[in-house]
């Protein structure tokens, strides 16, 4: 499990952040958060010379100007638990690169980012946060209701699933109302089945049997006692694993998926696998947590800076 004891929520200033504001509210309760940074990017513009000389503080009063205006909003949306404590910046330059700079020098935990319904320059940044940042990454709809009763988990047996199979566990754990969690494993038929002389309905049957074997393995390595987990088995026919994952998370009426990045090692970390990576590309009105261990990309920073 990881803990999310700093959290750094990226705000632009946009009807969006009011659900933003409301799921930190709940994820810093949640977790007994420890600091908070409502953090605002202003992109780098210009300003000609000679109006820099007649107004030489209007940079610094529009970052000031910014900087009310997210305290105001989260004033309005932000229920403070006790002990945390919250900080508001506003910084100038490229979103990403400041926000990932940042979470690397802060070691922040969690990056809480918003999706808008038709992401433009938005969905950019979320799908470059979700590749590269050295923590885990929550992506936030417009239309998250706040609710956190039903957790979709898909897993593949690996050691990054079972990381996000037991943060799945801490929240159902820390929540206070009853907590279901759904874990999806999606298996298919390989090609050249019909060697063995089975046909692909008996080999599908095969495949579905192995991968409930690898589940009880896979699950008695967490503690999950009281905890309510259905395990299901989807056959995935059209060569399309993320497809079949979220049509089953949608038809459960999920209320998050939480999917775990791939490699633990700090090169392998740049990368969260290509099914996961479609997973945060789609435009899902389902929140979705990437579960990254702090601090995998320590050291890959100014590589990352170039990228």
């Amino acid at each position: 499990m990881h803990n999310f004891h700093k959290i750094l929520v990226g705000l632009d200033l946009t009807d969006i952040d009011e659900q933003l504001i409301k799921a930190a509210s709940f994820i810093t309760t949640a977790f007994k958060s420890k600091e908070i940074y409502f953090y605002n990017v202003i992109r780098d513009f210009s300003v000609p010379e000679e109006l820099i000389k007649e107004f030489p503080t209007v940079v610094e009063q529009l970052i000031v100007d910014r900087k009310h205006e997210m305290e105001n909003k989260v004033n309005q949306y932000y229920s403070f638990p006790d002990g945390i404590k919250v900080n508001f910046l506003v910084k100038q330059g490229q979103p990403t690169k400041k926000i990932m700079k940042f979470a690397d020098e802060k070691k922040i935990d969690l990056i809480m980012v918003g999706r808008k319904p038709k992401p433009k320059s938005g969905g950019i940044i979320i799908n470059r946060l979700a590749r590269r940042a050295g923590c885990s990454l929550l992506i936030v709809p417009k239309e998250y209701d706040h609710a956190l009763e039903k957790l979709f988990v898909p897993i593949d047996f690996s050691d990054y699933s079972l990381d996000a199979m037991q943060q799945a566990v801490a929240i159902a754990r820390s929540n206070t109302k009853p907590v279901k969690i759904i874990a999806q494993n999606v298996y298919n038929v390989p090609q050249g089945y019909h060697y063995t002389g089975k046909s692909y309905k008996e080999f599908a049957a095969i495949m579905k049997a192995n991968a409930e074997k690898n589940y009880e393995k896979f699950i008695k390595q967490i503690d999950t006692e009281g905890i309510d987990i259905e395990p299901i088995y989807s056959l995935d026919k059209n060569d399309d694993v993320m497809g079949t994952i979220f049509a089953v998370a949608k038809k459960s009426l999920a209320d998050i998926i939480i999917i775990g990045a791939k490699g633990r090692s700090a090169t392998a970390a740049l990368f969260i696998g290509t099914n996961a990576e479609k997973l945060v590309q789609i435009d899902s009105k389902i929140p979705i947590l990437v579960i990254r261990p702090t601090g995998r990309t320590e050291g890959l920073l100014e590589y990352l800076k170039e990228l």
